[in-house]
């Protein structure tokens, strides 16, 4: 294992203390190079990368500059980057100008912040819960931090970038909705088989689902409008309770009870749901939909229970959501939006009315 020499606080702090949350103000920070009149700040529709370092870090050196000046390289354009000493050790040696010493050093133009001081420690990296450095903060043009850690190489920093930037030409959902902390982070393939194709949507459902049955035509839709396009469809079929004793054919006869025609897994244990969604965070249902591209990496989540194209005041959030994941999975896959009408039988389903019950599924 290669070892960097990061400079650790005395607790180190959970890295994703603060992923999925609006990125923590940078309040004062002593801005020492390449600012103008304006301070920087978090937000205004940029991606925006943090680099928290320290002049005497050996880590920053010999692993944290060199990752953020080739990420600098390619991205400079498109990503605003700034460089933030943040002090809690060695306050006589970690001065403002050897901070800026540090970055030029690296051929960086990018604004230099000061924060910490004996008096004081670092206050940002309190907020972002930082647990020493070199610390990267990758954050969205919505100002959702997506990564918060120590090792973030270049292979994965370009992953995340990419993925916020691709974001830019459609929405996602509100943070707050659940499961968007997935965005922008690689999955290992499923224990079902890997896709090979462009972009992928899971859908895990089951059979008492009332939710389960008003979506799926929906998400078969999308199958039947983008397939051609490169865009799979698998619907999961998750059992209640969990149970390895699963017919494969009642599951792809269930399947097609509810209109959907595609590709069918089984995740009888729920082990591929736990490892790729419940085990991350906080959840409210089961019923939660991924899109993944090529790479595995997680491009739209809606967290369930249900989406449906509706006209309907009452189902405003399900045609929104709806919306939304179709505008993701045009955008990913380039090209404008089909004309393809929805199938009858898809409609029928679409229309009904949502169930008041079964808010766990």
């Amino acid at each position: 294992m290669l070892v960097h020499a990061l400079c650790l606080l005395a607790t180190v702090q959970s890295p994703r203390g603060v992923v999925g949350e609006t990125a923590p103000s940078l309040d004062g920070v002593q801005w020492v190079a390449g600012v103008g009149e304006e301070e920087p700040f978090i937000g205004g529709g940029d991606v925006t990368c943090l680099f928290f370092f320290q002049s005497w870090c050996p880590g920053c050196h010999s692993h944290g500059f060199p990752t953020l000046s080739q990420l600098h390289a390619q991205y400079k354009d498109e990503v605003t980057f700034l460089a933030i000493q943040t002090v809690f050790e060695g306050y006589a040696s970690n001065t403002p100008q050897r901070g800026v010493e540090a970055v030029e050093s690296f051929d960086l133009d990018i604004p230099v912040g000061h924060d910490g001081s004996r008096q004081q420690r670092s206050q940002v990296m309190g907020r972002y819960r930082s647990g020493g450095t070199p610390w990267t903060v990758l954050i969205d043009r919505r100002g959702i931090v997506r990564f918060n850690g120590f090792r973030l190489d270049v292979k994965n920093g370009r992953a995340i970038i990419d993925t916020m930037l691709a974001e830019q030409a459609y929405e996602t959902l509100d943070p707050k909705r659940g499961g968007q902390d997935l965005l922008g982070t690689r999955l290992d393939p499923p224990s079902f088989g890997a896709s090979d194709a462009p972009l992928t949507l899971y859908r895990w459902w089951t059979d008492t689902c009332p939710y389960c049955d008003a979506s799926l035509p929906a998400i078969d839709t999308l199958r039947e409008r983008y397939a051609a396009r490169g865009l799979q469809v698998v619907a999961v079929y998750h059992p209640k309770p969990p149970s390895k004793s699963i017919s494969e054919d009642e599951v792809r006869a269930g399947a097609r009870d509810r209109d959907f025609h595609g590709d069918v897994a089984i995740d009888g244990d729920w082990a591929q749901l736990r490892s790729w969604y419940l085990s991350s965070g906080e959840r409210q249902a089961t019923s939660v939909s991924i899109l993944v591209d090529a790479g595995g990496t997680v491009r739209f989540v809606h967290p369930g229970p249900v989406l449906f194209p509706s006209e309907d005041k009452e189902h405003a959030q399900e045609n929104r959501d709806f919306e939304l994941l179709e505008a993701a999975i045009v955008s990913l896959l380039g090209g404008e939006e089909t004309d393809a009408d929805d199938p009858d039988d898809a409609k029928d389903q679409q229309q009904q009315e949502r169930p008041e019950d079964d808010q766990g599924d």
